[in-house]
């Protein structure tokens, strides 16, 4: 424990593991300019030449990172927020390593780490141990200490009092003080930047996949052809509201998209691939809404699905358990699963799956594809024109996703577009707990998880 309570302050870029010390440093008016227009920076808080405490901050995306260091400068535990709501940040994860040794680097791939993944509706959190082996569980965790006041710019014990920062006493004994550094002018204007929020997957290629010519390489299998887009035939929307789900699983938790389409008749195209030293192809599919040029996409989420709490490319998909994946409107979901699941009971050939299944009585009709790399979880991405209106829904099987582009594919000048949220506004005023409570609460959890690891693995 130190002695003294004076923290110095260091406004920069980030954060440099390997010698362990900032980059980027940045004035102060730099730092509150870069806070009040959502850029990202950091903020290093250190005392006697020792870093204690790394805030890496991008209110644009909505994100809090806090990372507290050992004696010996590495970071040994992490704290994710996200702003969900205005001025109050949300628990998303909690991280934890012990390392072995004084030499060993930060961040092992085997070693001690725990995490917690926690959700802002819930009471449990998921809760995982590897070490020795991969233990999974869940953890009651009250919203107290899953939610936490955004402070004003320089707060900044608001997030790391003093215990967690190494001291004896509390955050309010801590004295902040500027640190004397210059500013790293040349590392400032770098393109690349130290670090990033975390953020969810992003589409790619999307309209190469419909670009008959287009041609990708993959490290695996080669060069890939983007083939003619083929017609599916056309699915009638009456009421605008659209679902993607594996026809034959298909059921009440498949809710339609957030985003409504005009309602009529839309034309879906499966787009195809081939690879030049393969004897198989590949699939996605497109509903084409408006025949405009598309300008951005944005995720298609359901209701209660927030991508401001999505981590590196993540997103939130459409199961697929049968290697087929389909469009429908929301009014027919019911009468088309079973309508759909009678299909293929009555004897129909494998190959003849991407045929539709009608419903009369209610005018709709199902479209069914096959899923491309078969199951697993698809995103689906909403086309806009420059003016927002809704151009498409492409099912993205992800086929092209990590391939390099090859002449004569064009390059992709879209934008990605972060939807807006939904709130349900009935959330009770939550009172956080202090910053240093909550951490001891984590340090328990991540205790009380090593001990049940420990009780199981003895058995």
């Amino acid at each position: 424990m130190a002695e003294e309570s004076a923290v110095e302050v260091t406004y920069c870029a980030g954060w440099d593991p390997g010698s362990r010390k900032p980059v980027g440093v940045m004035g102060v008016e730099g730092a509150r300019k870069r806070d009040s227009a959502g850029e990202p920076y950091a903020v290093l808080l250190t005392a006697d030449a020792r870093p204690r405490a790394l805030l890496q901050i991008d209110w644009g995306r909505h994100y809090l990172g806090l990372f507290l260091f050992d004696e010996h400068g590495r970071r040994d535990r992490a704290y994710d927020y996200r702003e969900l709501e205005p001025g109050l940040l949300d628990l998303r994860h909690y991280e934890q390593w012990r390392y072995a040794s004084a030499d060993e680097p930060e961040f092992p791939e085997r070693g001690w780490h725990f995490t917690l993944t926690a959700r802002p509706d819930s009471d449990t959190a998921d809760v995982q141990l590897d070490h020795g082996g991969l233990f999974q569980t869940s953890h009651d965790i009250p919203e107290r200490h899953r939610t936490l006041r955004r402070a004003p710019f320089g707060d900044w014990t608001a997030y790391a009092d003093g215990r967690m920062l190494g001291f004896k006493r509390s955050a309010g004994d801590v004295t902040l003080v500027p640190a004397r550094h210059k500013e790293d002018q040349e590392h400032r204007e770098a393109a690349t930047p130290l670090w990033g929020a975390p953020s969810g997957l992003r589409p790619r290629h999307l309209e190469a996949l419909f670009t008959p010519g287009s041609r990708f390489t993959d490290t695996e299998f080669g060069v890939a052809i983007v083939t003619e887009p083929q017609p599916a035939g056309v699915l009638r929307v009456p009421t605008g509201a659209v679902i993607a789900a594996d026809p034959s699983t298909l059921g009440s938790r498949d809710e339609p998209y957030t985003v409504m389409v005009p309602a009529g008749d839309h034309p879906l195209l499966i787009a195809g691939m081939r690879w030049e030293s393969e004897g198989w192809n590949e699939t996605t599919a497109m509903l084409r809404i408006l025949d405009k040029p598309t300008a951005s996409w944005e995720l298609a989420v359901r209701p209660g699905q927030d991508i401001r709490l999505l981590g590196d490319d993540e997103f939130y998909g459409f199961g697929v358990d049968t290697g087929m994946g389909a469009f429908l409107d929301a009014s027919g979901r019911d009468a088309l699963a079973a309508a759909y699941e009678h299909r293929q009971q009555s004897g129909a050939r494998d190959d003849d799956k991407e045929t539709e299944a009608a419903d009369p009585a209610t005018g709709t009709n199902l479209i069914a594809y096959p899923s491309g790399r078969g199951d697993g979880s698809y995103p689906v991405w909403i086309g806009r024109t420059a003016d927002g209106e809704v151009t498409c829904l492409v099912a993205d099987m992800l086929v092209l996703h990590d391939m390099r582009p090859l002449p004569p594919t064009a390059p992709d000048t879209t934008v990605f577009l972060t939807p807006t949220p939904t709130g349900s506004g009935v959330r009770p005023e939550p009172k956080p707990a202090d910053p240093e409570a909550t951490a001891e609460f984590l340090a328990t959890v991540g205790a009380s998880i090593a001990a049940k690891k420990e009780q199981v693995s003895r058995r």
